[in-house]
This record gives structure tokens, sequence and C-alpha cells, in this order.
């Protein structure tokens, strides 16, 4: 029997009434649902974004300490193809600097407290030194980088050595507004010597030896406003790291700029000056570079090493190009001669000038006064150079009595030589003056160090003003010996003074009295009395003369 109130006989639509009114709380639950799975979407996005931030900064890290681990820096495969022969021993040859066990010591981190400026020449063998102490330890514990003039190459470069992208590689940047190298290079520079110090630290508790950072050629950095702040923030970080012990940085320059700017801030930075190679090391070294490059060609003597000496010194750089030529002397005689045009080149004196090249004949003539002071103090110690014989027992004495005047000489020097008597630099072989000396000679100080900067004449840190290479010595010599210099010299400087004067002289033509109403007005400076010539004065002036 059916009834009303039985649900299963309700007319349709006031079933389906019932079963929404009944299950309307469950209209929510997708809302809910989607809420839901979108939160934990963005939570999840969001842990996933602070494990990728954690993780970047880490493999930031990580691949900065593996920048300083042993046999990564690509400084050594070159040094490797350079100065090793295809067995991988060292060429003939090499010498082995007075300075090299030091800095072998600061590379394998076992100096600590102080940081390195090594000052010299270019092409006296610093970078060589550096690579040689790099090569033995395989580079562990350091890095290297070459400065430049441009500070985001510099940037490139030091990014590359300390292997750090400065967070170009990094996903976070796609939700940046701001390019990170927006703020310029310097800004870049010091967040990667932030992340050092960082790396440094715990490379300090784990090694228990300090880290090396060596910028080669730091001379490249302007000498201006924006280089020097550079120079500075890499040496703040330079001093705290030396204080602490968790790095050492080197510094390679050719110019005494750098050393002038480091010296105002500096407490722990440690001063080498690197010289040319002695006589004997000369030997040393034409003898086994020589024979590697002509087998045939009978070996270098004590006294052909000696004339070389003589007339390009003990440079690196340029003993390597003579030993490259079967004929030394000639080599070294064709050098001399270019690198003379040259100097001619850059300042040569003009007699009779214009005066639109009075600026630069002005620094020529100055810096000839130097060179031929320098040339001056060359003559005076070959007068004094005296080759005293080493023999000892009567035989070899009177033996060498006999002997014709040049061959004795050249007796003593083989024997001084083999005696290594010839392995210091005495003062008759280094000619140099004071800084203040210079600055008198010269009588414009500024040039100095334009002249430093182009490898003319050097500046050590002891103010010693020198050639920069006997090379460049021989040709001051040369220059300063031909009959005509004097009279180019005294030509040049009488012009200057001649031009200047006509530049401190100021004229003033009146064509006619009645020019300027009928009398002249002159005033001589502020303090100057009017001197006033009047028409009727003259006029009167010139009838007493008549009446007498």
């Amino acid at each position: 029997m059916r009834t009303d109130d039985d649900p299963d006989h309700l007319p349709p639509s006031q079933g389906d009434k019932k079963g929404k009114g009944g299950g309307g709380g469950n209209a929510w639950m997708p809302g809910i649902e989607s809420a839901l799975a979108t939160g934990a979407g963005i939570v999840l996005l969001a842990a996933a974004g602070l494990f990728y931030h954690k993780w970047y900064k880490w493999e930031v890290l990580r691949k900065m300490r593996r920048a300083f681990a042993s046999g990564y820096d690509p400084v050594l495969e070159l040094a490797s193809a350079s100065s090793r022969d295809s067995d991988g021993q060292p060429l003939p040859g090499r010498v082995v600097r007075k300075e090299q066990d030091y800095i072998n010591k600061v590379i394998n981190g076992e100096i600590s407290g102080s940081y390195l400026l090594l000052m010299g020449p270019k092409g006296v063998g610093k970078s060589s030194m550096i690579i040689d102490a790099m090569v033995a330890n395989q580079a562990d514990g350091c890095a290297m980088l070459e400065a430049h003039e441009d500070p985001e190459v510099v940037r490139l470069r030091l990014g590359k050595a300390l292997d750090f992208e400065y967070n170009e590689d990094s996903f976070a940047g796609l939700f940046q507004r701001k390019d990170p190298r927006e703020a310029g290079p310097r800004l870049d520079i010091e967040r990667a010597l932030a992340k050092l110090e960082k790396v440094a630290i715990r490379y300090r508790r784990e090694r228990g030896r300090p880290m090396v950072l060596v910028l080669n050629n730091i001379h490249f950095i302007h000498d201006d406003e924006e280089g020097h702040s550079l120079l500075h923030m890499l040496q703040q970080r330079a001093e705290s790291w030396a204080q602490a012990g968790v790095l050492t940085m080197i510094f390679a320059s050719d110019d005494f700029h750098v050393y002038r700017s480091l010296k105002k801030a500096a407490s722990r930075m440690h001063v080498l000056s690197i010289r040319d190679l002695t006589p004997s090391e000369t030997h040393t070294f034409l003898r086994g570079s020589h024979s590697t490059a002509f087998p045939s060609a009978p070996p270098m003597t004590p006294a052909e090493s000696m004339k070389v000496w003589e007339m390009i010194g003990g440079r690196m750089s340029y003993l390597g190009k003579v030993a490259k030529h079967e004929d030394v002397l000639n080599a070294a005689e064709d050098m001399v001669e270019e690198e003379r045009e040259w100097l001619h080149h850059r300042l040569g004196l003009i007699p009779d000038h214009d005066d639109d090249v009075m600026d630069e004949q002005k620094v020529s003539s100055c810096s000839f006064l130097l060179f031929q002071a320098f040339a001056k103090l060359a003559e005076e110690a070959d007068a004094r150079k005296e080759f005293v014989p080493l023999a000892e027992d009567q035989a070899t004495l009177s033996l060498l009595s006999d002997a014709a005047p040049a061959e004795l000489q050249a007796v003593d020097l083989d024997k001084q030589l083999e005696e290594d008597l010839v392995n210091v630099l005495t003062e008759d072989m280094d000619p140099k003056v004071s800084y203040r000396e210079a600055r008198e000679i010269m009588t414009r100080p500024d040039y100095i160090l334009d002249l430093d900067h182009h490898n003319i004449i050097n500046v050590d840190v002891h103010h010693q003003v020198r050639p920069d290479s006997r090379l460049m010595l021989s040709v001051f010599r040369r220059i300063c010996a031909e009959e005509d210099f004097q009279e180019k010299l005294d030509n040049v400087r009488d012009r200057v003074d001649e031009i200047e004067s006509l530049h401190r002289t100021s004229e003033l033509t009146v064509k006619s009295d009645n020019d300027l109403g009928g009398f002249l007005r002159l005033r001589v400076g502020n303090l100057g009395r009017e001197h006033e010539l009047k028409k009727e004065d003259e006029d009167e002036e010139g009838e007493g003369k008549r009446e007498v």
C-alpha cells in the first residue's frame, strides 16, 4: 500500500529537490580541493626555489674551491709547453734566481701574514719565477690572472681564474628586474672577492695554509682615479686576508706608479725588486740556450757572454732573442741599433723646431739631460774598470806577463767568471742616480714616471733611477757620443726657451695718437703708475728744442 510519505512514491520533482537539499554541503569540496592543490603547488615551488638557491650558493663555492685544486689552473699547460722539452725535463740553460726560493715558499703557502709586490723592468723574469713555482707544486692552492686596462676585462679574467660566473648562469635571474652587471665591473669584482673570502676561510681550516692569488701585470691598470680605486679595493682585501692568514695576494708590476699608490695604505706589503741576470748567470743561460738551438755550433765562451752582457745586459727576454741566432754578437748589435732608432722615434731631438712641437721637444730635451748623465756615469765606470790577475803561483804569473794585454784581460775575465766573481753587479756595472738627483737633472720631475711607463728608465723600491736595461744604457752612450749631440741638445733647449719667452711676452701696437683721443695711458699691473703723454706736452717739448 502506497502512502504519500513514502519517498519511493514521491513525484520526481519532489525527490530531486530533497536529494539536492540533502547533498548541498558537498558543493564546496571541489573549490577546497583546488585551493589545497594550488597551495601545495606554491609551497612545493617555494621549497624548490629555496632549495635551488641554497644549492646554487653551495655550487658557487664548490666551483671556486675547485679553481684552486692541484692541476686545475690553465697557466700550467702554457708553462709546461714553453719551459719543458719533449721528455718533460727543464730546458738547458735554466737559471735559478736568488728570489726563487722565497717565491716558492709563498706559492706553497709556507709564508703567510703578508702580501707580495714584485717590481722590476719588463722582461726581467717576474712572471717566469711565479710560473716556475706554480709548475713545481701543480698550482695547488694557487690561481693566477692577467690584469688589463679595462675593468670589464679584469672582471671577466677574475671570473675565469676563480671559476665564478657572477650569478649570470642562475635561473633566479629570470625573476630579477635588475641586470646583475648594471652596477659596473668594480662591484662585480667586489662580489667575487667576497665569495673568495668564504672559500679561503674554509680552505685555511681544512689545509692549515693560505691560498694564493696572483695578479700579473698589475701596472696595466691606469694611473688615474678609477685605477687607484680598483687598486685600493684589491689592497684592502689583501691587507685583511694577510692579517687573517687565509689568502696571500701577489702583485707583479713593471711600473713604479703601482708601488706609489699601494704604499699609502700598506702595512703588510712585502716588496721584492727583481733585477737582470749577472754576467755569470748570463753565461749560464746563453751557453745552455744557444747549444740547444745550435747543437753543432761551438759552445759559448765566457768572454763572448761578457761582450753580450756589455751590450744588452742580462735581461731574460733579450737573451732569449739573441740565443736563437747563431751569431749572438751580431744579433746583440742589431738589437742595440733597433732600440736606438726606437728611442729617436720616441724622443728624438729636432733643432730649430716649430712652436707646435715645443711640448714634445721639452720632454725630449729634459729626458736627454738624464740620459747624458747615465752615459757619463758609464764612461767614468769604464775608466775605473780593472781586471786583477787571479793566478797565485809565480810560473803562471810569468806566463801571463808574456801575454799581450788583450789576451791577459781575456784570461782574467775567464778566471773571474769561473770563480763566480762577477756574479754580483758592482757600482761600476750598475750606473744609477737617486730620485732626487734625477729630478734636479731633468728639472721636470713629472716626466720621470712617463719615462718609466715607456720602459726607458726604471725606478725601484729604493727610489733609485736606472736605465731600464743595459741595452738602453748602450743606446744612451751611443747617442751621447755623436759629434753633434751636444750642439743639438743646446739648440733645442735654447729654442724652447725662446718660444716660451715669446709666449710670455705681450705686445701692444698703436697706429696713431688720434686713435686714443690725443694721449696714451699705460698701466703696468694693478699697482703701476699711470703715465700720460699729452699732445700739448709734446708740442711744448718740441718748441723748446727748436729754441735751443
